[in-house]
Order: C-alpha cells, then sequence, then structure tokens
C-alpha cells in the first residue's frame, strides 16, 4: 500500500513527464540492412523471399546430401562430447550414457549411409559435368 506522499510524488511525476514517445527497435534498424542484393539495392520481403526460393529450388541432391553429412558430423561430435561428460559422473548418470551410446551408434550408421549416398551422387554429377562439355 502507498503512502499519500507516494501517490502524490507518482501524480507530479507524471504530470511532468511530458509526452510519450515509443522507443525504437534496434532489431528493425538490422533487418532493414540485411534485405539487400549483392549490389547492394534494397529488397523488399516479397522480392527477397523470391530470389530465395528460386535459390533453393535450384540446390542438387548433391549438395542437399553434402550439408546434411555435414550435420550429421556435428551431431557426432555433439553426442559424443556429452558421452565423455557422463563419464565423470557415471553413477549418477549411467543410463544416460546407454542413450547416447545407443544414439552415437544410429546417428554413426545414418553418417555411413549418406557418405555412401555422397559417393554416389557425386560420381552421377561428374559423369553429367563430362557430358555437359563434351
Amino acid at each position: 500500500m502507498e503512502t499519500d506522499e507516494e501517490v502524490i510524488e507518482l501524480e507530479t511525476t507524471l504530470e511532468n513527464a511530458g509526452k510519450f514517445l515509443p522507443i525504437e527497435s534496434p532489431v528493425a534498424k538490422v533487418g532493414r540492412k540485411f534485405w539487400t542484393d549483392k549490389q547492394g539495392n534494397k529488397l523488399t520481403y516479397k522480392e527477397f523471399m523470391a530470389r530465395w526460393s528460386a535459390g533453393i529450388k535450384g540446390v542438387t541432391q548433391y549438395q542437399q546430401t553434402k550439408m546434411q553429412l555435414n550435420s550429421t558430423y556435428i551431431m557426432l561430435i555433439g553426442i559424443l562430447c556429452g558421452f565423455v561428460i557422463t563419464l565423470f559422473n557415471l553413477s549418477n548418470l549411467w543410463w544416460l550414457s546407454i542413450i547416447l551410446g545407443a544414439a552415437f551408434f544410429n546417428t554413426g550408421v545414418s553418417a555411413l549411409g549418406l557418405w555412401q549416398k555422397k559417393v554416389a551422387l557425386g560420381e552421377i554429377e561428374k559423369m553429367f559435368n563430362e557430358v555437359e562439355e563434351e
């Protein structure tokens, strides 16, 4: 509960506060700088999304597989780090080490499959490039 003095102080502070101005977001300024093309021309959201979707449609299966394989390597490193950390407190986290061990094995098999797919798609893409050059 506020005292009478506090209420009077709040009223005078609000009366003398002046005009309310909204705070400008620094994120909005950063966002405006982001929407430019390589030449520095400003792009609207619609233009940017149209160019982005056209670029995504041009990604080949080989490029997708390469990206998935690189992400799988990062996941394997994370799982391995988690497994090593759980070994320091194995008496309490034994169940987590079992889960992480299985996840490492499962992700490793997935990485092996992706690597085989990358090799096969790389050979196919190499053949297409040779045919185009002739």
